[in-house]
């Protein structure tokens, strides 16, 4: 992610000395999708399910549906209970909307707030993406990059929008993969990647999958672990042009235990050296309830 971010800003300070570009939206389109987004915020805040299935992605509904089910939590109700309200459009500045395929995105520009207290940030970009699903459009993601630069700022008032040529801001022209529904899991469980000068890709159990091209960070496993024997699949590769210039590569798997002095249990770890490779594993991951102790709850 602070990668990716890096990069996307790396790319707006650079639009800022281009010729200026206007960016092309549909105004129909744009109709379309605000209704489509505005119903989906009414269903978040009035906390209606029913409504929120009817406006949201079904790829959205089943990847929310396994991150609550992943933590143990209850489903739908987790799926409303976030501090923070979905942020109003009304007042932003629609920079482009477009689609491709069965994929559309907007980008937005203003002062987004999710309500949450406090002065929300007055410059920052807001992406929402969508999925068409038969003839209908419905709300998939969104993504807010605040506190942007002055360059940046300066350069979307001047109307230079070349970076919205970029990946970070277009529809893709595919949807996403359906995940398929996880069970309850016995364990909550974390995965820990450092992915540094390497593309590595893990998959745990068959259904929790996960991507880190040189970059480093923390994830959800969906479906957890279960009592017993996992199963986890290891692929990584160098990468010639790495961003972070450095190489390392390591891959452990934690349990959480609801214990407050000892929160989480290694289970699993995978740390070759980094400057052979690449590397394939397959393997098992054992929790043992001995070792691991009660539930977190």
């Amino acid at each position: 992610m602070l990668f990716s971010m890096y990069r996307v800003l790396v790319l707006i300070l650079m639009a800022a000395t281009i010729a200026p570009l206007q960016a092309k939206s549909d105004p129909v389109l744009q109709g379309s999708l605000e209704t489509v987004y505005s119903q989906w915020r009414r269903s978040m805040i009035r906390k209606d399910y029913q409504a929120w299935k009817r406006t949201t992605a079904y790829a959205r509904q089943i990847e929310t549906r396994n991150v609550v089910i992943s933590k143990r939590e209850k489903f739908p109700a987790a799926v409303f209970a976030l501090p923070m309200k979905p942020p109003a459009i009304a007042g932003l500045r629609a920079l482009s909307v477009r689609a491709k395929g069965p994929t559309a995105t907007a980008v937005y520009y203003g002062k987004v707030n999710f309500e949450v207290g406090g002065q929300a940030p007055s410059h920052s970009l807001l992406v929402l993406r969508y999925l068409k699903e038969g003839a209908q459009w419905k709300f998939y993601r969104m993504a807010v990059m605040s506190q942007l630069p002055g360059e940046v700022i300066g350069s979307i008032r001047a109307n230079r929008l070349d970076f919205l040529q970029e990946p970070e801001f277009q529809p893709i022209g595919r949807g996403p993969k359906i995940q398929q529904p996880c069970p309850q899991p016995d364990y909550v469980t974390d995965l820990h990647i450092i992915s540094l000068g390497f593309d590595t890709e893990v998959t745990i159990n068959g259904i929790s999958e996960h991507a880190t091209s040189d970059h480093f960070g923390t994830q959800l496993v969906i479906g957890g672990l279960k009592k017993g024997k996992n199963t986890i699949k290891i692929k990584s590769k160098r990468l010639r042009n790495a961003e972070s210039g450095e190489k390392n590569l390591k891959v452990t798997v934690h349990v959480k235990t609801g214990r407050r002095n000892d929160p989480a249990v290694k289970v699993f770890e995978f740390k070759p050296d980094p400057d052979k490779g690449p590397f394939t594993f397959t393997g098992d991951i054992v929790a043992n309830p001995a070792k691991i102790g009660r539930l977190a709850r």
